[in-house]
């Protein structure tokens, strides 16, 4: 019921700001749950660039559940390891150059963290001056382990239509300009 309560929230009123979930009053995260979320991240982040789809399915919990744009829902840890390795780059021949994750709200309701913010990633062929840039949405729901560090429990994302990437582009991947009630900010 819990887990339940917590996906209507993350997934279907997504636009309220979350002040409760199964009765469990939420907050922002403290500076030690920071640095620990902040840990995920960065290792999502590595281990995209590097195109290691064993780390990053280290980064799900056992009965996640990943919902990627225009494709099935994908449940379990196992079925995660099966997508991402049929979904890896073959990094002899393509180089993700710049992949981000910049988390623009995080609320913490006891062991879990419900997470948005915006994605991006520039994919090139090796060697090549430039690729296609791609950049999205995203919300986690993430859950605290027993030492602390978190991992994805569910996540659901999309991405705008790839466009080209110019050559020597020192631009910060940037989802665009997004709406927000007064007031919101959660």
């Amino acid at each position: 019921m819990k887990s339940l309560a917590i996906e209507a929230v993350c997934f279907g009123l997504s636009v309220l700001p979350v002040t409760q979930v199964a009765g469990q009053t939420c907050r922002t995260a403290n500076p030690l749950e920071q640095t620990a979320l902040q840990e995920l991240s960065d290792k999502d982040k590595e281990a995209s660039i590097a195109g290691d789809w064993q780390t990053l399915a280290t980064l799900w919990t056992d009965d996640a559940i990943a919902l990627p744009p225009g494709q099935q829902p994908v449940v379990g840890l196992s079925a995660i390891r099966t997508w991402l390795q049929r979904g890896r780059i073959d990094t002899s021949k393509v180089e993700v150059s710049e992949y981000s994750i910049d988390i623009h709200s995080t609320r913490v309701c006891g062991n879990t963290a419900i997470q948005w913010g915006t994605t991006g990633i520039v994919i090139k062929p090796k060697g090549a001056p430039a690729g296609m840039r791609a950049q999205g949405n995203i919300e986690r729901v993430l859950r605290r382990q027993t030492d602390g560090s978190w991992k994805v429990q569910r996540a659901i994302w999309n991405m705008g239509k790839p466009v080209p990437d110019k050559p020597g582009n020192p631009g910060k991947l940037q989802a665009g300009t997004r709406l927000m009630a007064p007031g919101e900010g959660h």
